[in-house]
């Protein structure tokens, strides 16, 4: 790629990344083309751009390079070198468009369908792998509307080897198996076989859960699949050891048992009240499928049911639940960065996050579930086009106006996720994260666009939330010349508000993953500031806005305190699309303010489990932090360390099911399935 077009691709991303905030698009009717207007476009690129009133023409400078564009001609012009275009310079509404197709004619982009997407999104690749160290990256970008698929493969499934990433090589894609099982879910749901508001209990006699201490009102008997399919059914969460990762090979026991371990875990929230991410509710599903296709063993029918009815018929000959001899070959093997290869892990909740796939058999996925179902013919349909509209739906079961807790921005489908950004770009899909492997796959269903990225490296879980998104929005610029997205209010003006109404919002604010408490306080000067947030060692001031937010000008992030039912939320996002948590009140600070039974408590742990068995995270700290609060730092596998308040329910029981111990000289903890030792107190 020459040095232009290099400098190029990263114009077109900022225009991108800024939402066409800028740039409007132009479009009279369906035969004319989407138009840009060349002022805005090059200016946001950072270009001199001039109008010539005497040849009526447009005379840009950018860096090293000049562009003279003449109105109502087909011949522009670059460093005096003649490009032809396909439509005219027009003038509109006192300014000067160029066809969105015949820009990147101008620009020197190489022609073919979505080119720029391309272009630009093997350079993000290259930059992202570079920045983050990843050794491994694949990518799928289709286009249903169309039948159009673009794959491409990065850097090495195997670095000392040397075996580049192809679209065959395979990935583990994490939670993205919730896709598949979800699938074969509604397929039992339209042969009749299940019925999504029919209590799990009267398809498996055995489930069951006990009430936890505080959620007398919990009923595990009242589980629907609908529930468990949008994550609203209360379930326990995860299960973090038990043999649910192991090494060497793979634990389908895990599986086979899961009714068994589930008896030990109390429900997490009464069913059907909040979302709640929960992996172990798929792998429930998943158990559920094999049971009602009458197999003796729930891995072994849920792996067979998913390949014949799944991947078989959609012709994604390479994806699977269980890894073979034919498999492996294909394989990408697991890195802690670009260089640093770990041991591979099995992952034996199989239905919550077992699959692996490539590009090449998720480029046909997403044909399938952008088409309704099927991949090109009734031949390939693996569902109807109303249980793709149904899993691809929100779910309301009610509470859709409380504080969604599952994830700031989120709402579920069955299967899918409904997602926002800050900036209120939204779409659907579902990422995925093992301990190696990341994963992102994303939809805009009304352009019929879909993006798949996946890594295999733990320093690419970055990567692999942030490209599918460029990619995606990048692919429906190009196409349709916009993004639906909301537009700014250039009305809001800063205010002045009393400091007795700024001290109403003081306090600390619970943040949805992260690593320790925000603090809002008012200084001396009745200045309102934001402490301990987005990992920044200094507090953010925030400036009150007539639309009743706050703004931080270094970082132009919008604030929000809004008042749901006495409890007081913070949201974040110009458009407030994104919870980031809840101010605690006076009881949960008494309750996460230790007293001295707690310090018997305080110390390191390590998990302790059986030979092969994996623990997904390495150490548990329980400690007390510098405002006095009790609380347990969790450090994954990932290198994330999650914040979790220690509020007590029992003597030695705190929420979340933590439970201590002592026995003898040794301090032991019960945590998600994980037994831990303490090592240091």
């Amino acid at each position: 790629m020459n040095r232009f077009f290099r400098k190029v691709t990263v114009f077109i991303l900022v225009v991108v990344l800024a939402f066409a905030n800028a740039v409007v698009v132009f479009a009279n009717n369906t035969e004319d083309p989407a138009r840009i207007p060349i002022r805005s476009f090059f200016q946001e690129a950072g270009a001199d751009v001039e109008w010539d009133d005497e040849s009526r023409s447009v005379i840009i400078t950018l860096e090293d390079d000049e562009f003279v564009l003449n109105e109502n001609s087909l011949v522009a012009y670059r460093n005096d070198e003649a490009v032809e275009l396909q439509y005219a310079i027009i003038i509109q509404h006192g300014q000067a468009l160029i066809a969105a197709s015949d820009l990147a004619i101008l620009l020197g982009v190489e022609q073919g369908y979505l080119g720029i997407t391309i272009e630009s999104a093997t350079q993000m690749a290259a930059q992202y792998m570079e920045l983050l160290s990843v050794s491994g990256l694949t990518m799928a970008i289709v286009d249903a509307e169309n039948g159009f698929t673009w794959t491409g493969g990065f850097g090495f499934a195997d670095v000392s080897a040397g075996v580049p990433v192809d679209e065959f090589t395979l990935f583990g894609l994490g939670s993205i198996s919730k896709t598949f099982t979800a699938a074969a879910v509604m397929q039992l749901v339209e042969a009749g076989v299940i019925d999504l508001d029919e209590p799990v209990v009267s398809y498996l006699p055995d489930f069951s859960m006990p009430t936890d201490l505080v959620l007398s009102m919990a009923d595990y008997r009242n589980i629907t699949p609908r529930m468990l399919l949008a994550h609203a059914s209360g379930i326990h969460g995860d299960i973090v050891a038990s043999g649910v990762a192991t090494t060497g090979r793979a634990n389908p026991g895990f599986m086979n048992d899961f009714l068994d371990t589930m008896t030990g875990f109390p429900m997490a929230t009464p069913e059907a009240t909040v979302f709640s991410y929960a992996n172990n509710s798929f792998t429930l599903l998943g158990v559920l499928v094999a049971a009602m296709t009458g197999a003796d063993s729930f891995y072994d029918g849920f792996v067979d049911y998913t390949r014949d009815n799944i991947f078989e018929p959609a012709g994604m000959e390479l994806t699977t639940f269980a890894l073979q001899d034919m498999h492996r070959q294909y394989l990408a093997l697991s890195y802690f960065d670009a260089e640093t290869q770990d041991e591979f892990l099995y992952y034996n909740a199989v239905p919550a996050g077992g699959v692996f796939s490539n590009a090449n058999d998720m480029a046909r996925f997403m044909h399938t579930i952008l088409n309704g179902g099927a991949f090109d013919s009734e031949d390939s349909r693996i569902l109807s086009p109303d249980s793709v509209s149904q899993m691809l739906q929100a779910q309301d079961f009610g509470f859709d106006e409380a504080p969604n807790f599952m994830a700031p921005n989120v709402n579920p489908g069955m299967g899918f996720l409904n997602s926002t950004g800050l900036d209120g770009f939204k779409y659907v899909g579902h990422g995925g994260n093992l301990i190696h492997y990341h994963s992102g796959m994303v939809y805009d269903l009304d352009s019929g666009l879909g993006v798949f990225v996946s890594t295999n490296s733990i320093t690419g879980m970055a990567l692999a939330e942030a490209l599918p998104v460029l990619i995606l929005q990048t692919a429906i610029y190009e196409k349709t010349g916009a993004l639906d997205v909301p537009e700014s209010d250039f009305s809001v003006l800063p205010i002045e508000l009393d400091p007795e109404q700024l001290q109403e919002l003081e306090g600390f604010y619970t943040i949805v993953g992260a690593d320790s408490l925000a603090y809002a306080f008012v200084d001396e000067d009745g200045t309102l500031y934001m402490d301990n947030i987005l990992q920044l060692s200094f507090p953010l001031e925030l400036v009150p806005l007539s639309n009743g937010s706050f703004i931080n000008l270094d970082t132009e992030l919008y604030f929000w305190f809004e008042d749901f039912g006495g409890e007081m939320l913070l949201y974040i996002g110009e458009f407030k699309n994104y919870m980031m948590g809840a101010k605690l009140d006076s009881e949960v600070i008494l309750a996460i303010t230790p007293d001295e039974g707690f310090l018997q408590w305080m110390g390191t742990y390590y998990p302790v489990t059986d030979e092969g068995d994996v623990c997904l995270f390495s150490h548990l700290v329980v400690d007390i932090d510098e405002n006095g609060f009790s609380y347990a730092l969790l450090y994954t596998l990932h290198g994330m360390t999650p914040f979790s308040l220690l509020i007590p329910i029992g003597d030695d029981v705190y929420y979340g099911g933590i439970v201590f111990s002592a026995e003898g000289d040794d301090i032991w903890m019960e945590f998600s399935g994980a037994r831990l030792l303490r090592a240091e107190g």
